[in-house]
């Protein structure tokens, strides 16, 4: 009788394949890994730069309202006093424009969203740090702050991690020493403000273990021509 050969893997053989197949797997498995890692930190930054982002467009604009309106637009004989033609502080629908400016803290007065005067507070929390920080707006209409009424405060960035975030400059540069306020007499001149945020991603590399830094810097033209 004629044997038949019988083919197949010996136990050697699939030991190979299977060795193999495993290596290819976990490479295949590690570089899956390191891209999800790499597209959530690309997330995280796209994330953190979006909302300074949108921080740094909201307060620009506010600051372009600022001073506005004020009092040359009005007829005298509409003010609740007659030194209001001389005095934006004495009522309520004339804007002062800057009231007080510091390194972490901004306010002034403009019809901001079209509805009236209000009162504009942006602060740096806590104050002078340790940071991180986080950057808060808060807004109440002229005519109640005027009453005592205060302003609800709201965040609009966290993980800021620089204490000196406005600085402000005259016509030709110059840069101004701040604190400014009524009371030092610097505030009338100024007119630019610059706007600095360094913005710590909130969860770190998981690559390197570091948190991930975006740089956002902004400059805001103010008319701020008022008599106090």
């Amino acid at each position: 009788m004629k044997t038949r050969r019988q083919s197949g893997f010996t136990m050697l053989e699939l030991m190979l394949t299977l060795t193999i197949l495993s290596i290819v797997l976990a490479v295949v498995i590690d570089g899956i890994s390191m891209m999800q890692k790499r597209n959530a930190v690309e997330v995280s930054k796209v994330d953190l730069t979006q909302s300074a982002r949108e921080f740094m467009d909201q307060i620009v604009n506010d600051i372009h309202q600022a001073g506005y309106p004020s009092f040359i637009m009005f007829d005298t004989a509409s003010f609740t006093a007659p030194q209001s033609s001389t005095d934006c502080t004495v009522d309520s629908n004339v804007a002062c424009g800057l009231v007080s400016l510091t390194s972490s803290d901004l306010q002034f007065e403009g019809d901001v969203d079209g509805t009236g005067v209000s009162e504009v507070f942006i602060e740096l929390r806590p104050i002078g740090g340790p940071c991180p920080c986080t950057i808060r707006r808060g807004t109440e209409a002229k005519s109640a702050y005027m009453l005592g009424n205060l302003p609800a405060f709201y965040t609009q960035v966290d993980n800021v991690m620089n204490t000196t975030v406005f600085t402000a400059s005259l016509t030709d540069g110059t840069p101004v020493t701040l604190p400014a306020n009524h009371g030092l007499g610097n505030l009338g001149n100024i007119t630019a403000i610059g706007i600095t945020l360094y913005v710590k991603s909130a969860d770190p590399d998981l690559q390197t273990g570091l948190y991930p830094m975006v740089t956002m810097v902004a400059s805001a033209k103010i008319s701020n021509v008022q008599k106090y």
